[in-house]
């Protein structure tokens, strides 16, 4: 085993204890499941027993029986919940963890953080919510069976505990080489999943740039890449559970050969049977496929050990990594905002979606940047927020160093893309962050608009990122949370683009109000920003062609 393995694998066994009380209410669970099985697999061949030696029908085993398994499913059903209670509380406090030092990197975009998050949903619940689950069953259920396998017939127990040692090796062979694949799957689906996210989001780049072909070949092939990946993990599992299926299928039908020849008197004698009744050869054989019940969910299970471990190994670094505690003062006065000989490009894109651009914001006053669709407006504003990670010393804030101005720049501006965020929350709370308020509290007059709409004005309920208003009006509750939560710098990507005239005419007044002492930077093709900008950036095809 690698260090790295070795690490991951320490790692991931640590975070059990954070919901060792769910573990152990599910274990009893579990073994009252099991107990219930026994015990309705010992009446149900008593009542076979009965009926067919001496044809006599008895109530009382078969009701005995349902009454047993109806309780191993309750049982069972139980144990599920707090299984995937413990699954849950782990990642959960996996997230909290994760989440600060997301936020606070700017080496990772909101793209790349949200796909970790979204890797750990899918990777490490699976391992902590069934591997574990099924690994602790198996051991006693498995073992629970073997012991009255063994007390009753010794040969059927050794036949039990062959297949407990094989089924094991043949998984831990099999996943030696199926963890390098899940490694490699999740490597490419991090990479290629925010290519493919930062294409899409640049389509209109693309196309200016008459980049769409080499650009869609460049898709087609890493989409072939990770779908390649995902079939040899595919195959993996199928081959696993294949070989898994035969072997249960051979040992049960060992026990079923041992027994029946032991009822038919061929094997005899003190060293291979007892000369079992037929209820006895029944309960034997009823339980043996039992034994292998949560030996067959452990095995598949096993390939979501190997994706845990194969996060882990991604997550352990960033988590190591920590918060990077650089003082900040949020309250440090801002004289400027500098770009400097700015070239940038998407990982793994060979297209620069800026070249060559040089910019000096002022500390307050509207800046309008302009150009084409596709001429890096929207790509620009990012930089200017600290949302895009910077390798060199292209922009700075009040002369300070990249990193210093990434972080300043992220804490410190206020960011308005076209598609606003609306929480699940009141209309009150999106425009207030709060859900109670001084009735006499001011808010900015072009909210009214909305609020006439509505028939529970501030109390509208607000769900699915806002489904309930327009885009317009989205707009229009982001543009008022700025100006009543204002920040240095604001930032706004076409924040007239769906509104109508009489709306903006109101808007741009507002926006005018909110650039007299701080600094506003705005990306539209509103043509009456030109008449009231105190500075504007024209941009072509990624180039600046004007610094008004």
């Amino acid at each position: 085993m690698s260090s790295n393995q070795d690490n991951a694998s320490r790692w991931l066994s640590k975070k059990i204890a954070e919901a060792k009380g769910s573990y152990i209410v599910a274990a009893v669970f579990t073994i009252l499941s099991a107990v219930s099985f026994i015990v309705f697999c010992w009446y149900l061949s008593q009542f076979a027993a009965l009926w067919l030696n001496r044809e006599l029908l008895q109530p009382d085993p078969l009701l005995y029986s349902l009454v047993f398994l109806t309780a191993r499913y309750i049982f069972a059903h139980f144990a599920s919940i707090f299984n995937y209670k413990a699954g849950n509380t782990i990642v959960s406090k996996v997230k909290k963890n994760l989440y600060p030092i997301l936020l606070n990197n700017n080496k990772l975009d909101s793209v790349a953080s949200t796909l970790y998050i979204t890797r750990i949903c899918e990777d490490l619940k699976p391992f902590y919510a069934f591997f574990i689950p099924y690994a602790m069953a198996s051991l006693l259920v498995s073992g629970m069976i073997l012991v009255v396998s063994f007390w009753i017939e010794k040969w059927v127990g050794l036949t039990l505990l062959v297949s407990l040692i094989v089924i094991p090796m043949q998984m831990i062979i099999i996943g030696i080489g199926a963890e390098a694949l899940h490694k490699k799957h999740i490597n490419l689906f991090l990479k290629y999943s925010a290519v493919f996210y930062n294409r899409l989001q640049t389509i209109a780049e693309i196309v200016n740039l008459d980049n769409f072909r080499p650009q869609y070949n460049f898709l087609s092939e890493k989409s072939k890449e990770l779908n390649k990946a995902t079939t040899n993990v595919m195959r993996v599992a199928i081959l696993s559970s294949a070989v898994l299926e035969l072997f249960v299928t051979i040992c049960i039908a060992v026990v079923a050969i041992y027994l029946g020849m032991s009822l038919l008197g061929i094997m005899t004698g003190p060293n291979y049977g007892k000369g079992y009744d037929f209820q006895i050869a029944l309960f034997l054989l009823m339980m043996s496929p039992y034994f292998f019940f949560y030996l067959r969910k452990f095995v598949s299970a096993y390939h979501d050990r190997n994706r845990a471990v194969a996060a882990a190994k991604l997550l352990i670094p960033i988590l190591n990594e920590g918060i990077d505690t650089t003082s900040i003062n949020i309250d440090l006065q801002f004289n400027n905002l500098a770009i400097n000989n700015l070239n940038f490009a998407y990982p793994d894109s060979p297209v620069k979606v800026l070249h060559n651009i040089n910019v000096q914001f002022p500390s307050k006053g509207l800046v309008l940047i302009k150009g084409i669709s596709g001429s890096g407006k929207s790509t620009l504003l990012k930089i200017c927020s600290g949302s895009l990670y910077l390798q060199d010393n292209s922009i700075s804030v009040n002369g300070k160093d990249a990193k210093y101005s990434q972080k300043w720049l992220k804490t410190n501006s206020s960011y308005m893309n076209q598609f606003p965020f609306v929480f699940d929350e009141t209309l009150r709370y999106n425009v207030f962050l709060k859900n109670e308020t001084n009735k006499s509290q001011e808010y900015p007059e072009f909210l009214d608009k909305i609020l006439a709409k509505k028939d529970d004005g501030w109390e509208t309920k607000l769900s699915h990122n806002g489904k309930q208003l327009s885009g317009g009006e989205k707009q229009l509750v982001t543009l008022a949370r700025m100006m009543l939560y204002p920040k240095p710098i604001a930032i706004l990507d076409e924040p007239t683009a769906n509104l109508d005239p009489d709306t903006i005419e109101i808007i741009i007044p507002e926006i005018m109000k909110l650039a007299k002492d701080r600094l506003v930077i705005v990306a539209s093709h509103e043509k009456m920003f030109d008449n009231v900008a105190n500075t504007i950036v024209n941009l072509n095809w990624g180039e600046q062609m004007s610094h008004e």
